[in-house]
């Protein structure tokens, strides 16, 4: 799961250097090779890393707390921040076009939903709010980040949605 910086300097990926599945870490290597820096170093699982679009963050997803949840931290590792901070499920989270929401996959409703919350955590809200399994994937937002697509079961099949980032359809 590499991610590229804004800049090209720097690759940020999850790497599981010993053999043990659930000792997973994110790291961060110049492009050319050089300076590899182990910037989680937890027992549980961090994994997904992405570059915020202006460099200044890095979201991961972590099972440090029991369950997965979204962190952001530093491009050198400080600040590592629960953002979701519930006791539900979340994962595959991405950072919206301009940095400022993130969208990201939840079972916090006993199934798998769509939400965007700020960059920060707060105002997180329920986008697909459907009792059929809803999901993202990376390239989900629109370029001027007003936009979600989604996949979703809720006719049968695994098709495909669009969400306006309020909710509105």
């Amino acid at each position: 799961w590499p991610s590229i910086s804004p800049d090209g300097s720097k690759i940020v990926f999850e790497y599981r250097r010993e053999i043990q599945f659930s000792n997973v870490d994110i790291y961060v290597i110049n492009v050319d090779g050089s300076g590899l820096t182990r910037l989680t170093n937890d027992t549980a699982m961090d994994q997904y890393p992405k570059w915020a679009p202006d460099g200044s963050k890095i979201l991961f997803i972590s099972g440090r707390d029991g369950n997965s949840e979204i962190y952001a931290m530093n491009p050198d590792g400080s600040g590592q921040t629960n953002l979701s901070n519930n006791p539900g499920s979340d994962s595959m989270a991405y950072w919206s076009p301009d940095g400022t929401k993130i969208i990201f996959n939840s079972r916090r409703d006993g199934n798998e939903e769509v939400y965007v919350m700020n960059a920060d955590g707060s105002g997180q809200l329920n986008l697909s709010n459907n009792p059929a399994m809803d999901h993202i994937a990376d390239q989900a937002w629109s370029p001027d980040g007003s936009r979600i697509a989604f996949t979703s079961e809720r006719e049968g099949n695994n098709d495909i949605f669009v969400v306006n980032v309020d909710g509105s359809m």
